[in-house]
């Protein structure tokens, strides 16, 4: 009989990835498919659910043979978080699904951070408004789509359509649900907050949440003919992309410090259940499947900003792939001084998020002289994002970690590695493996089924790069990093100016 295998899958905005593992960690076979955003209109950004589910099947089924003969025992979804995936009454689309990253809505939340609004909304769910929050999303179909919105009977969010296609199952987890409407020391919903957002008539669309190792259900006999399984597999409720990503780097226990740089940021700390206390920064997730939070701050600076600045210089674009290309950026901001002899970069290249909501914002470069090279501008994004880091964590007003595991793009960069162990003042464990989501994934379903136990898995130490503070980097980066956050606190007038002149003139944003 072939060893017992877990199959995990994770649906992102950009690809759909799918793995089969034994309970080792012992990986049997994987897969993976782009992803089709739609963007009808400058900040919209959309999927077709159906589209979304078609490709998901497609990248388990490829993955399933890649691994040939597998005895699989569970399966586990995780998925991109936040974002309006709407159903009616048949359990069909009522749209397309509205993702994390649409600022449709911006005129929303600016609005609720001016009234109140967003302040009262983050006691409870203690998370930080924004536009690509399902609550903000609903209430924009509402107001502009009214008869769409008359067809919502479920609110779902992207691993849970998967899963009601899996298993016919209407589920979802506490991680997901977290955002905003859950109180997440009760782990109910807060009927208040739908209330206080004008969707109230939609409470009962919400389905219960649960832990993510719970089973909701097993496959249909439809999707297990599709899938070449048996009818029945049990199936994970599964979490939110982070939740997986942490479980797979072994990071779940409190104290737990998870950075993601890729198109946006992510920092992410797990931590026993604490008080309330003061303005949230960022968001604060209910834990998927134990009694902690995690405490996500994800601005919306990353390797946006690198990308953006390798797009404006074809000697850097065309260097070669995706490693040649960090290579050639490297050695041109290597040849710049810490501190990129002044001059200091905003990376809010699309508003921001966190440490505050700013959907407003804009980025910027300062203390420009004629004096300024390229390598000055390329080593200051690289020191801007760092710096927008380094306020995120600050913000929290947790204590400063020992060290934090790094992954994403961004990850791939020594010097970029190096300026953040700087300027964080702490050591950066590099990754550039690119299933901890998946394996995260699959632990939880082996965890479904009682095959494993997540908080005793060890950390995956393979293939890490340390990164160590420079000491003497670090001295000089601490007053530029107070530079940087005096002048991003001195710049929401101008901001708010030239969002109104920009609008009152007709001129294109």
């Amino acid at each position: 009989m072939a060893e017992a295998a877990y199959l995990g899958v994770d649906v992102g905005s950009t690809s759909v990835k799918a793995a089969v593992f034994t309970a080792s960690g012992r990986r049997l076979g994987a897969a993976a498919l782009p992803s089709r955003s739609i963007r009808l209109r400058p900040g919209w950004s959309e999927q077709d659910m159906d589209e979304v589910w078609a490709t998901t099947l497609a990248a388990m089924r490829n993955a399933l043979s890649d691994a040939g003969d597998v005895d699989i025992a569970s399966i586990g979804v995780s998925g991109q978080g936040d974002g309006l995936w709407a159903l009616d009454a048949d359990l069909r689309p009522v749209r397309n699904a509205i993702l994390w990253n649409d600022s449709r809505a911006d005129d929303l939340v600016l609005d609720w951070i001016a009234d109140g609004t967003s302040a009262v909304l983050s006691r409870t769910s203690r998370t930080s408004n924004w536009a690509g929050t399902a609550g903000t999303l609903l209430r924009w179909v509402k107001d502009n789509e009214p008869d769409k919105a008359g067809r919502v009977a479920h609110l779902l969010f992207c691993k849970d359509w998967v899963n009601l296609r899996l298993t016919g199952v209407l589920s979802t987890d506490y991680s997901d649900a977290s955002i905003p409407f859950l109180d997440i020391e009760r782990r109910v919903y807060d009927t208040a907050t739908l209330d206080l957002l004008g969707i109230g008539e939609f409470t009962d669309a919400l389905p219960p949440p649960a832990r993510s190792t719970d089973i909701k259900g097993g496959l249909t006999a439809d999707a297990a003919t599709a899938l070449g399984l048996k009818a029945g597999t049990p199936v994970a409720t599964g979490t939110i992309d982070l939740g997986a990503q942490m479980a797979g780097m072994g990071l779940g226990r409190p104290g737990g410090v998870y950075l993601v740089l890729g198109t946006t940021a992510m920092l992410n700390v797990v931590t026993e259940p604490e008080a309330f206390a003061g303005e949230p920064v960022g968001a604060t997730l209910a834990h998927s499947y134990a009694d902690r939070f995690i405490r996500v701050i994800a601005p919306l600076t990353g390797t946006q900003a690198y990308d953006w600045f390798v797009s404006l210089h074809p000697d850097l674009a065309t260097a070669g792939d995706t490693a040649a290309i960090a290579s050639a950026y490297g050695r041109l901001a290597a040849t710049a001084p810490v501190g990129s002899h002044g001059v200091q970069f905003l990376p809010y290249l699309a508003g921001e998020r966190a440490p505050f909501v700013a959907p407003q914002a804009t980025g910027a470069f300062h203390g420009l002289t004629t004096a300024t090279s390229r390598a000055d501008l390329a080593r200051a994004v690289l020191e801007g994002v760092a710096y927008s880091l380094k306020h995120c964590f600050r913000s929290t007003g947790l204590g400063q970690p020992a060290q934090v595991v790094l992954t994403g793009g961004g990850g791939r960069n020594a010097l970029w590695c190096d300026i953040l162990a700087s300027v964080l003042g702490t050591t950066i464990l590099a990754s550039d493996d690119s299933d901890h989501g998946l394996w995260g994934a699959a632990l939880i379903a082996a965890a479904t089924v009682g095959h494993v136990d997540i908080d005793a898995r060890p950390r995956r130490t393979e293939r890490l790069r340390r990164h160590t503070p420079d000491p003497a980097d670090a001295a000089r980066y601490e007053p530029l990093f107070e530079l940087y956050a005096a002048t991003a606190g001195l710049s929401p007038p101008i901001w708010n100016a030239r969002r109104a002149t920009l609008r009152s003139s007709g001129a294109p944003s």
